[in-house]
């Protein structure tokens, strides 16, 4: 399983992290997802043999309202 971890600002509640996880879990894939509210990280994970494209993740989570610093 291959991953990606962003560091991801404007996160304050569960509901940030509901709305990250479901649009991020409905990319192709995507096998799991998980936010961490007090590191301000999110984690996304895919299955080893189909790589996911760094872009789509950055660009899906700042179309919600959020920063992804690099």
């Amino acid at each position: 399983m291959s991953h990606y971890i962003f560091h991801v600002e404007g996160m304050s509640c569960g509901g940030c992290s509901s709305k990250i996880k479901s649009a991020l879990s409905a990319l192709e894939h995507v096998q799991n997802v998980e936010v961490d509210l007090t590191s301000a990280e999110v984690k996304v994970y895919s299955d080893a043999a189909q790589e996911l494209n760094r872009d789509t993740l950055v660009s899906t989570i700042e179309d919600l309202g959020f920063d992804v610093v690099s």
